[in-house]
């Protein structure tokens, strides 16, 4: 006869498969299932962590254990889609919300005056970007409300450079052009496009301007997707320690980069880079949270100015999200969201190649597909087609101007075919 363990686990298991449980479903109590055994909750205890090692159920702190989204009959991982995703993200991160609501009074009826974030925040942010081969100490995580706060902070204070005038890659994000701009703050460009980034011209502007920092995104660029190889990022700190300059890397996507492409932070040994990142991109743009990860010196400066303008970051939201990444939702639906992509990217890289005109360079990301057009480009014409372009902020630069960006989640096959006519054509 079946012990008590793998009638638990084999029930479980067969009521999943069948359909009776489905994903998101809650399991009953640990009380609930000793009783209908008849056995100790040691056992069910065990029969659920032993479930739970087999990717078929997650837990949610205080709240009990639930089915795992997108299970097929062999247990493996399915794909979902990107509304079954949404979905999935924000029940979870519901339960998370309603689970720090209960007991909590005093995040709801008192002050928690510790600028650097919720303590039990920092913890878990510090395990996951130890998890995201980010190695930091919690006396250097920040939480912000997104990373718009944290770039509008870092382009007020002083820094220890004494240097005033803030250099920017472009094209970029188009809302730190716009932080430039409305504060009309001294700035410098340097163009970053499919060749790369001209390293010399960035020792010259390191070595004959007063650079405060250089804002980059190292990883998946927004927008034009590109990413820096492991010896341009080695390079490009060894620039920073010799002129003192400090490097902003905005994340903006690193959670879907390849594994080999490591952040920029992991080859910092000089405390030259600050990291951000925001979690809009993997939870939904409504979760105003982020994280800064900042040299020590910085930090006394940065807390003041964060002081003026946030009191104290939604405690509730940030007490929610410690749940979401201690507990396995966040790592779990990520690589659904990752499986997602990669299957698009795939298909996206499939009809580039066999549509668009070899002598066109293009980069593939995951919302977007950037085109490099030649240097006198009659954007016109591809408007008069009624091409759907995504048209990122040109108030700064003009690099943007050489390129379309067509979103990755349209009937691509159909505009694709209609820039490769413009272009063969000799128009474009």
């Amino acid at each position: 006869m079946a012990s008590k363990f793998k009638m638990i686990t084999q029930t479980i298991h067969q009521n999943i498969q069948t359909g009776q449980l489905k994903k998101g479903d809650k399991l009953p109590s640990i009380r609930q299932l000793s009783q209908e055994f008849n056995c100790s909750k040691d056992t069910v205890q065990r029969a659920l962590l032993e479930l739970r090692h087999q990717n078929l159920i997650y837990a949610v702190e205080k709240s009990g254990y639930y089915v795992l989204e997108g299970q097929d009959l062999s247990g493996e991982t399915m794909t979902i889609s990107l509304e079954d995703y949404n979905h999935l993200a924000y029940n979870d991160f519901k339960a998370c919300l309603s689970e720090t609501l209960i007991g909590r009074e005093n995040y709801l009826f008192n002050y928690y005056q510790q600028q650097e974030g919720l303590t039990e925040l920092l913890d878990s942010l510090q395990q996951h970007l130890f998890n995201q081969d980010i190695y930091t100490k919690m006396d250097n995580i920040v939480v912000t409300a997104g990373t718009q706060q944290a770039l509008y902070i870092l382009s007020q204070m002083a820094f220890p450079n004494q240097k005033t005038t803030i250099l920017l890659e472009q094209p970029t994000y188009q809302r730190m052009n716009a932080i430039i701009r409305e504060q009309q703050l001294a700035h410098q460009s340097i163009e970053r496009n499919f060749q790369g980034l001209d390293f010399q011209v960035l020792e010259e502007l390191f070595k004959t301007q007063p650079i405060k920092f250089f804002y980059t995104i190292p990883r998946c660029s927004n927008p034009l997707n590109l990413s820096y190889t492991p010896e341009e990022k080695k390079k490009l700190l060894a620039l920073a320690e010799a002129y003192d300059v400090y490097i902003i890397e905005d994340d903006y996507m690193g959670d879907l980069a390849k594994a080999t492409d490591l952040p920029l932070h992991y080859y910092d040994t000089n405390d030259r880079v600050i990291y951000l990142k925001s979690f809009s991109t993997t939870l939904f743009p409504a979760l105003r949270l982020g994280m800064s990860v900042l040299p020590q010196q910085l930090m006394k400066g940065f807390l003041a100015y964060k002081k003026l303008i946030d009191y104290d970051t939604s405690l509730i939201m940030q007490k929610a999200l410690s749940l979401y990444l201690d507990n396995g939702m966040f790592a779990k639906n990520l690589a659904h969201l990752k499986q997602f992509f990669n299957e698009r990217l795939q298909t996206a890289q499939r009809l580039c190649q066999n549509i668009l005109p070899s002598e066109l360079h293009y980069q593939i990301g995951a919302k977007f597909i950037s085109i490099q057009l030649p240097s006198t480009p009659k954007l016109g014409l591809y408007k008069e087609a009624k091409i759907p372009l995504l048209n990122p902020d040109t108030s700064i630069n003009q690099q943007e101007l050489h390129y379309l960006y067509l979103s990755n989640d349209m009937d691509l096959a159909k505009w694709l075919k209609k820039v490769a006519k413009i272009y063969k054509k000799g128009l474009g």
